[in-house]
């Protein structure tokens, strides 16, 4: 690559699958092939969609059956939202506006997601989150509740 700083890349749906898109720049500056390397890229995105897409899944049949959702259920969503960030980043690569790619094609609102994601960054260990707290408990105020949970202080 041309910086220390991983190349952007953007996804597009096409008929099932997915399209990359890198930038002239990182196509003429790589010593990698352009074409492997989004090769590489559509499949770790494709890979991470399909196990988030199943955790979601879970969650709007917990929330259509009027059970509570599992605060860890939701911390694993995050836990692969981070794991799809360093698998890109270790061929160098970083989405190009992850909230907008992800609510889009996992069919959630950008704020949810935002929240998800700060919740995973907050608690570093999922074994932090007691078994029997749900969501619910930690949508409103995530950053400070998981910030409590982490410091292993009782929510309020």
């Amino acid at each position: 690559m041309i910086s220390n700083k991983p190349a952007l890349v953007s996804f597009e749906p096409d008929k099932g699958t997915f399209r990359g898109y890198l930038s002239i720049e990182v196509v003429l500056g790589s010593e990698k092939r352009p074409e492997i390397l989004l090769q590489k890229a559509i499949r770790i995105y494709e890979n991470a969609l399909t196990q988030m897409a199943a955790i979601i899944f879970d969650i709007k049949n917990s929330k259509k059956n009027r059970t509570r959702v599992a605060a860890r259920k939701i911390w694993q969503l995050g836990n692969f939202i981070f794991r799809l960030l360093d698998e890109l980043k270790e061929i160098d690569l970083e989405i190009d506006g992850i909230y907008d790619h992800l609510s889009r094609d996992l069919g959630v609102k950008k704020k949810w997601l935002e929240k998800v994601i700060i919740f995973r960054r907050y608690i570093p260990d999922v074994n932090i989150i007691p078994k029997s707290l749900n969501w619910g408990r930690l949508e409103k105020g995530t950053r400070r509740k998981a910030d409590r949970l982490r410091k292993g202080l009782a929510l309020s």
